[in-house]
């Protein structure tokens, strides 16, 4: 007969594996994940694959000149149809900078990014925060980073400065620092 505490720390181990047959399949079905694994997984559908690129969750993007950032896109959601060069976007935050320093914050439900063209297009409840505090918005506009031109052909409400202008449509210049408002402009002071 075996005694001595050496002894019985080989044999419980040893007593557990014998027993293994009455006490596993109790704590197997407990460790198992809740519902079907398989069951949770649902193949696209067809009208979804045709054609489609890709889908990223969570994305932020962002693109240097000379080694300073130049803007930056930020989206809940990206994903390309038939077309790769043009990105759709959902929830979107664009920052454009200048000389490495943030000058707008461009905001909007929807976008499409065309990596070919360099130009953002945002839609739906679109907000243009400049450093400076000025406020543009619009139902839908344009970024070219190749001209460095901010566009909206709709209905644009700008706010700086105890100003609000109304107009239809805007071009504003990096550049050149100005803007063009079109349409029938209404201006109020405040």
């Amino acid at each position: 007969m075996m005694t001595g505490f050496r002894n019985i720390l080989w044999a419980l181990p040893v007593a557990l594996l014998l027993s293994w047959p009455i006490w596993g399949g109790t704590v197997s079905r407990f460790l198992v994940p809740a519902g079907d694994p398989a069951s949770s997984l649902v193949a696209p559908s067809q009208e979804t694959t045709k054609g489609a690129g890709f889908t990223m969750e969570g994305v932020l993007f962002s693109q240097l000149k000379n080694g300073a950032r130049d803007w930056q896109i930020q989206a809940r959601r990206l994903y390309t149809g038939e077309d790769p060069d043009r990105m759709q976007l959902e929830t979107v935050e664009a920052q454009v900078y200048k000389n490495a320093q943030r000058r707008f914050v461009i905001t909007g439900q929807e976008g499409e990014y065309n990596s070919k063209k360099k130009v953002l297009l945002m839609r739906n409840g679109v907000k243009v925060q400049a450093e400076n505090g000025m406020l543009v918005q619009s139902d839908s506009l344009s970024y070219d980073d190749q001209t460095r031109k901010i566009t909206s052909k709709a209905p644009v409400q700008i706010t700086d400065k105890g100003i609000v202008v109304h107009g239809m449509g805007m071009d504003y210049d990096m550049q050149q620092g100005s803007y063009d408002v079109g349409g029938r402009v209404k201006v109020d002071i405040r």
